[in-house]
């Protein structure tokens, strides 16, 4: 009988970029950070469960081998890396090409996350069924929409509209790809959960590095192309590369 597989919803997520957004639109700033600090504050005190068995390293690294484990790998750090090395920069990029002030760019990223919001169910509903469509689908949207933003934020009106189609592709990437690891390594879930949360940690961190040489080199509207290259990447792998079997049972 078929395992059946719920793709996972980041509600976690959905409720950063709302609080994020709208503490830091209302406030000075450092409320998001607030927040932060009262996360590391709850993974000091709470109690730690123990893990239920231990996981070699070799087990983890040997599902590199798997073609369809290492195509939803690169997807992750190119979409990733991408996402981040636009978003760290969007403030200046929406205030030089938007001439926004820092009241409405509040208001642009909550329209960001909120789209994000539904973007992650929207996601999470077919990434199970369809993980190669579900990804394409993402990353076109995504390419498209950073490399727009410089040529068509201008608008207001636009930049809401672009930002929230942002926001509802990005929504998705977190459970379509973590879906496609799951579904690649169905009886190493542990291993293959490492894997993507190394991957995706170390892509946001590689991200911001990228937006920041881009933009001292050639300027913050250049992180917008250098992000959707990035995403363009991403899309060419997910459908060039080896996909995972469908569950059907989903």
């Amino acid at each position: 009988m078929a395992q059946q597989h719920r793709a996972p919803v980041r509600l976690d997520q959905c409720q950063a970029l709302l609080e994020g957004a709208h503490r830091g639109a209302v406030g000075d700033g450092d409320a998001p950070g607030g927040g932060g600090g009262s996360l590391v504050a709850a993974a000091v005190l709470l109690p730690r469960l123990p893990a239920e068995r231990a996981i070699p390293l070799g087990g983890v690294m040997g599902l590199i081998g798997d073609a369809r484990v290492r195509t939803g790998l690169v997807v992750v750090g190119s979409v990733v890396t991408g996402h981040f090395a636009a978003y760290t920069y969007i403030r200046p990029v929406l205030e030089d090409v938007s001439g926004v002030g820092a009241g409405t760019v509040g208001t642009l990223l909550l329209v960001y996350g909120a789209a994000g919001v539904a973007g992650n169910f929207l996601a999470g509903a077919g990434a199970a069924r369809s993980p190669r469509r579900t990804l394409l689908v993402i990353t076109a949207v995504l390419a498209a929409t950073v490399t727009a933003l410089p040529w068509l934020g201008g608008s207001v009106a636009l930049a809401a509209v672009l930002m929230a189609v942002w926001g509802l592709s990005y929504g998705g990437v977190s459970v379509s790809t973590q879906t496609w690891i799951l579904l690649a390594a169905p009886d190493a879930r542990e291993a293959a959960s490492s894997l993507f949360v190394g991957v995706f940690n170390g892509a946001i961190a590689l991200g911001a590095l990228v937006g920041g040489l881009a933009a001292d080199g050639i300027g913050t509207t250049a992180v917008m192309w250098v992000g959707g290259a990035l995403a363009v990447g991403a899309l060419v792998t997910t459908a060039a590369g080896r996909a995972p079997a469908p569950d059907v049972a989903a």
